[in-house]
């Protein structure tokens, strides 16, 4: 890109610039009904031709959340078309197959610490509304205008993978076959992947393996690679030449510990893949298409490359970016693309900007933004004419000046280990013996903090920091972004390693001057709310004055019993090699209902009483074996939520209750400054 046109974008970026900047700090913080509430807009999906927009639309009709599928058009935003979804039900993957035409997974409301649930049913539309036709489902198997293609694929899980590279309304579905015999370790043994007309419904297979849970790579119409874990959470990768090829494992040698393709070379030649060989933080390579002659196109000495961002088909990589604090790009090459990209994160230099979506000849892209301040501000890209037009904001009622910055720090741990985090400063406060609250991420393995909130746990130390309180935040061992080692290195270690790498980081935070050591609190959702639980149990008493515990494991008895973890194979081994399923002197020893003795301080206990993933037992078996000790609790249950609570009106009541307690048992967040 040429210093002219970078000029040009800069004068042209001068409205988005006003878009993303901080305003001027209100009177009062954010209310807690400007947390609970849900964007209005979700995220957007581009047409090939760059014309519309496909988004997402939340609304409130009488307190009950309500959804539907809009087309836009550009760039003035116009409406074209509206599908409505039927209740608790959203769109989710939207997908554009031509100029004309989408699809789309139907999602179901869950709680806020996890995605909305994808149902498996595959749904296209035209841009205008009409013919709509639900293509595949795993339960709607009689209905007429989908049976052609419906009958014509095995009973399972559905997923949009992909469309071809250039648009003709085709698209790509990966099926995961439902096991056709019953009891606990039934299998299915087989993935497979059509390419699907949206328009007839017609069906053709053009991958399939004897393997559960596999993802594919297609090239050029032909799935080239099929990729996995086993249920010892091993990888394998089968690579084959052709269509009527069969498929042929590539060595261990090769695999290593993790590899995982991403792309073929233009020429089919090459093939692009993340991973690391030895199980250190994953990097992007170019080998052969065997696997052979690996050589790295980028990596970072302490964090794995997370994310690609590639040219319109066929595709190649021009920049790789990494989580190192604020997302970090290392540029493959000097295309207009990177030029591009490299321009707009120098222009605002506040943000971390990506490319969400490319028009399929590259000359329209859709921009988006993300801070530790905003979850996401998005704009259109001319890559002609270097203009920037933005286009909404997903959270535009909270305001950056109102919420706190999000500080990455690396540490020495007492492990010996480098860990990595971040600590929240409450804005407009004095960064020195804040009142303190640890929040570790759910998961926990695989899972990570990152810079840009938008995740429920990084969303949730603004809410927290805007009432005056510092949030520590590391990724301790088992967290994702660091590759396999650092992964497994969690395992077993829930109630011990990770919890000493808190207090390791709460110590960091004490030493540099912004903890106050005699006010700090542990607050968390899932396998946060695990912590909550047993970091009181672990830590030397006196560390803690109260903890948080929202959607929490308390007795990991109900999570080997009850849990949907242990519905799959996959998922009992998790519960088995993670959390010590098989070990009652393990679960025992990790469970914090065993050790209500130790717990001597208050704990708030949230949860939802339809929670599948980690069942409402958790709380009450919690609940009674501290009233039965006489130890304080507050208890707060909503039903028809899920694994944390989705409707706003029921988080407006979980943070007013929050606050409260947090008042009482913590003591006042730090006042603003003068």
């Amino acid at each position: 890109m040429s210093v002219a046109r970078i000029t040009r974008f800069a004068l042209a970026g001068v409205l988005f610039a006003a878009t993303l900047a901080a305003r001027p700090a209100d009177a009062a913080a954010p209310s807690y009904a400007d947390f609970a509430r849900h964007p209005t807009l979700g995220s957007p999906a581009l047409s090939p031709d760059g014309q519309h927009l496909a988004v997402s639309v939340h609304e409130q009709e009488n307190g009950e959340n309500s959804y539907a599928l809009a087309v836009l058009h550009l760039p003035d935003l116009k409406p074209v078309s509206r599908l409505k979804m039927n209740a608790d039900y959203l769109p989710l993957d939207i997908t554009w197959v031509d100029n004309e035409r989408l699809v789309l997974t139907t999602g179901k409301e869950t709680g806020f610490a996890e995605a909305p649930s994808a149902t498996g049913d595959i749904l296209a539309v035209n841009i205008d509304g009409s013919d709509k036709r639900l293509l595949y489902s795993p339960s709607k198997r009689s209905s007429i205008s989908a049976m052609r293609t419906i009958l014509s694929i095995p009973i399972g899980f559905g997923q949009i993978s992909g469309v071809p590279d250039v648009p003709n309304g085709h698209f790509y579905l990966t099926v995961y076959p439902f096991p056709t015999r019953g009891g606990a370790d039934a299998q299915a043994n087989k993935t497979l992947i059509y390419d699907i007309d949206s328009r007839s419904g017609s069906v053709k297979e053009i991958g399939s393996i004897d393997r559960d849970g596999y993802d594919f790579l297609v090239h050029d119409g032909v799935a080239r690679y099929a990729f996995g874990e086993d249920n010892d959470f091993v990888e394998h990768v089968y690579y084959r030449a052709g269509a009527d090829q069969p498929w042929t494992e590539l060595p261990a040698a090769v695999v290593g510990k993790r590899f995982q393709p991403r792309g073929i070379s233009p020429d089919g030649q090459h093939l692009y893949a993340l991973g690391n060989p030895t199980g250190g933080a994953d990097a992007l390579t170019v080998s052969n298409l065997d696997g052979s002659g690996r050589r790295v196109l980028a990596s970072d000495p302490r964090v794995s490359i997370a994310s690609v961002a590639w040219t319109p088909p066929h595709q190649a990589p021009f920049a790789a970016i990494a989580l190192d604090g604020k997302p970090t790009v290392t540029y493959l090459d000097d295309s207009r693309y990177a030029a591009a990209m490299k321009s707009l994160n120098e222009a605002f230099p506040d943000h971390f900007v990506s490319f969400a979506d490319m028009s399929s000849d590259g000359s329209t892209i859709l921009v988006r933004a993300v801070s530790d301040r905003d979850p996401g501000t998005y704009a259109l890209f001319d890559t002609a004419t270097g203009k920037l037009r933005p286009l909404y904001q997903l959270m535009p009622w909270l305001k950056a000046d109102q919420l706190g910055e999000r500080r990455p720090f690396w540490f020495k741990a007492s492990s010996g280990a480098e860990l990595g985090g971040f600590i929240t400063l409450p804005p407009h406060r004095v960064e020195k013996n804040l009142p303190t609250i640890v929040l570790p991420h759910g998961g926990p393995i695989g899972v990570q903090h990152m810079w840009p909130i938008g995740s429920w746990d990084d969303m949730e130390t603004q809410f927290l920091a805007s009432r005056g309180y510092a949030v520590v935040q590391v990724n301790y061992r088992g967290s994702g972004g660091r590759g396999k080692n650092f992964e497994d290195a969690g395992k077993l270690q829930m109630g011990t390693g990770m919890m000493q790498d808190m207090l390791d980081a709460l110590k960091w935070a004490e030493a540099q001057g912004y903890s106050d050591p005699a006010r700090v609190c542990v607050y968390g959702a899932s396998y946060g709310g695990y912590s909550a639980y047993f970091l009181p149990v672990y830590a030397p008493q006196g560390t803690l004055k109260c903890a948080v515990a929202i959607a929490g494991v308390s007795d990991i008895r109900v999570q080997a019993d009850r849990s949907d973890t242990r519905r799959s194979r996959a998922g009992r081994n998790f519960l088995r090699e993670a959390w010590g399923m098989d070990d009652p002197a393990y679960i025992a020893a990790n469970s914090a209902v065993d050790h209500i003795d130790k717990f001597n301080v208050p704990v708030l206990i949230v949860h939802g009483e339809d929670d599948p993933r980690v069942p409402v037992q958790n709380a009450r078996e919690m609940r009674d074996a501290l009233e039965k000790a006489g130890k304080p609790f507050e208890y707060m249950t909503r039903p028809k939520e899920g694994h944390g609570f989705f409707k706003e009106q029921n988080n407006v009541d979980r943070y007013e209750i929050t606050e409260k307690f947090l008042l009482k048992y913590l003591g006042p967040g730090a006042p603003v400054a003068n």
